[in-house]
């Protein structure tokens, strides 16, 4: 009988070791017939990854985000209208593998609507692609030209959300960051930086508002100027790390949530 009750309870603790909270039966249903269609589709999101060019290394021991894989990307934009010249970017990443990302994109329709309608799957990954590929940013330079076509802006992120340098000498006018700057961005501590931080976190653009109405508890600021508390950053990392092993991201759920 003993014996019996140890492999009961063995089993029982298998049976428990999934990621995260039980998945409800339309989910798993959902990962039994339509996962791997859904992986084929997030591989098509992670191809806008235009960061993910050069692999340079591993690093775990980047502060709070310790024991995760975090990788170094040398990077290269476009030809720059101002510079004549691409111009170089380096940052740390933790990006989803194309199945990860399904099932946090499953799971935050699922958890948001109560329902898995294909337009909503496909409303999520379409936003995701565009508006960031998918890449999470933990510490580095990211370029983007959303204002002037060829005009790469070079943005500073830490934990998922852009920031702002507070000592000027490490910026330049006219937006092209040295070899030192770049590696002195990807050093960044809070006490660095200026008290405000971004509106939005990756992947999905999530807001403090959002974050708030699905639930967050929190205090992270309001997207108002002044109001963007550097508390954002810890709450954002704090939730990517804890859907870096799960089957859920609450940063993904909430935009479903205010979206969906």
């Amino acid at each position: 009988m003993k014996k019996l009750l140890l492999f009961l309870t063995a089993a029982a603790l298998l049976a428990g070791c999934g990621k995260g909270p039980k998945l409800d039966p339309l989910v798993q249903a959902y990962y039994r017939d339509s996962l791997a269609s859904l992986t084929a589709r997030c591989e098509k999101v992670l191809s806008a990854a235009y960061m993910a060019e050069t692999l340079l290394g591993e690093n775990t021991e980047i502060p709070d985000w310790e024991g995760y894989p975090v990788q170094l990307w040398e990077y290269h934009t476009g030809n720059d209208i101002y510079l004549n010249a691409p111009k170089r970017g380096l940052v740390y990443m933790l990006n989803p593998s194309p199945e990860q990302l399904a099932r946090w994109v499953v799971n935050a329709v699922f958890d948001a609507t109560g329902a898995l309608d294909p337009d909503d799957i496909e409303k999520t990954c379409s936003f995701i692609q565009w508006q960031s590929g998918a890449q999470f940013p933990v510490r580095g330079v990211v370029y983007e030209d959303m204002y002037t076509a060829g005009f790469y802006e070079p943005y500073v992120f830490k934990d998922g959300v852009t920031v702002y340098v507070a000592d000027s000498t490490w910026l330049t006018p006219e937006k092209h960051p040295t070899d030192a700057m770049l590696e002195y961005y990807l050093t960044l501590t809070n006490d660095q930086l200026r008290p405000n931080t971004g509106r939005f976190a990756r992947i999905s653009s999530t807001t403090r508002e959002m974050y708030y109405a699905a639930g967050g508890k929190t205090d992270v600021g309001h997207s108002d100027d002044g109001q963007r508390s550097q508390a954002w950053l810890a709450e954002v990392g704090r939730l990517y790390r804890e859907a870096w092993n799960s089957d859920k991201n609450f940063l993904i759920y909430a935009w479903a949530k205010a979206n969906l």
